[in-house]
């Protein structure tokens, strides 16, 4: 396929990602440049791997436009005899936060229904140069500095459980995929949310294509960071397999943090209150350090809540639970332990 010469790296990227994937492989296909050229790498790579792709386009039903444009989608994924499916929101909220995690629930479930466990997206290098600067105007530390991973469990709860998500172009840059585009004829749909500045991901894009200095210099400093981020991911890795145990009590959680720095005990412990409660978000970062210190420190421990979970300490191990009284998927804990090992210790 002479449009897609020198795709080696390309497909190195999905075999990474990949390997260990079940079922077809979803990918997440809005139509504009960055999924559709997602869609044609990954269908090259389906096809040399002998792979099963499913793609799945999530309608907001948001704008007029959009079931007209999945409609273009499901015909370009026809062409390439890849399955597709269009997903609707049944109660659509303007509302970004809302609207993101609608479609995560929807593409998980779409995608488990299938037997599949591995969602592709499109985020490309740029994406992680604008969350670079809306993370540090909000005052990210180092951690969130380094952008999103390559490889991360499904944001939502329960519904995304078992579903992990994959950016295999991460660090291709948006024109070269368009390139890519061009030279198959292809064009691509123009979201016309991308050009409204009322959202700072639209801002932090016209400030970095207005100075590719500034950009070139933002993804040195990211890369710097994502080594560093692989590191804090082994020795997260190595404590979730080594030091982390489900307790007797149902949905419950014991640990030691002894050996832990203060930075990676504050991040393990979001971790592990998120796993018990099933909340989708750590607590915030200023109550983990609170709670971290006193749990570490040598002083009497008389208990804590935070997130939704109930921390005590005995003989020296952190005992985590849920808050009596809390509705949600208590059981659920062990298999989401099972998953932050699987993913963390990957890296270790």
């Amino acid at each position: 396929m002479r449009q897609l010469e020198g795709l080696a790296p390309r497909l190195a990227a999905f075999d990474r990602l990949c390997h260990d994937a079940r079922g077809p492989v979803g990918i997440a296909i809005s139509g504009g440049s960055d999924s559709l050229a997602l869609l044609f790498i990954a269908h090259e790579w389906a096809r040399s791997r002998g792979r099963k792709l499913a793609a799945l386009t999530f309608d907001h039903r948001l704008r007029t436009a959009a079931a007209g444009e999945a409609a273009r989608v499901a015909t370009i994924c026809r062409d390439l005899h890849i399955p597709h499916q269009t997903l609707r929101w049944d109660d659509p909220v303007n509302r970004q936060s809302s609207a993101r995690r609608a479609r995560h629930a929807a593409l998980a479930l779409a995608l488990k229904a299938q037997g599949g466990t591995h969602l592709l997206t499109g985020h490309t290098a740029n994406d992680q140069a604008e969350t670079f600067l809306i993370r540090a105007r909000q005052g990210s530390g180092w951690y969130g500095l380094a952008g999103m991973q390559a490889l991360s469990m499904s944001p939502v709860w329960p519904e995304g459980e078992g579903v992990r998500i994959a950016r295999p172009v991460l660090s291709e840059n948006r024109e070269d995929l368009r390139s890519l585009l061009h030279a198959r004829g292809q064009v691509w749909i123009e979201d016309p949310s991308n050009e409204n500045l009322a959202y700072e991901r639209v801002r932090m894009r016209r400030l970095l294509a207005g100075s590719p200095e500034t950009a070139a210099r933002v993804r040195r400093c990211m890369a710097e960071l994502a080594g560093l981020r692989a590191i804090e991911d082994r020795r997260l890795g190595r404590w979730l397999c080594d030091h982390v145990v489900i307790s007797e009590d149902e949905g419950g959680i014991e640990t030691d943090l002894g050996g832990l720095s203060m930075d990676t005990a504050v991040r393990g412990l979001g971790l592990l209150i998120q796993a018990v409660t099933g909340r989708e978000t750590p607590p915030r970062r200023e109550n983990l350090v609170s709670l971290a210190a006193r749990l570490m420190a040598d002083t009497v421990f008389a208990g804590a809540t935070l997130g939704g979970a109930k921390l005590v300490r005995k003989q020296g191990r952190v005992h985590l639970m849920p808050e009596a009284g809390r509705d949600g998927p208590e059981t659920l804990t062990a298999r989401r332990i099972d998953s932050l090992r699987s993913l963390y210790a990957a890296s270790a």
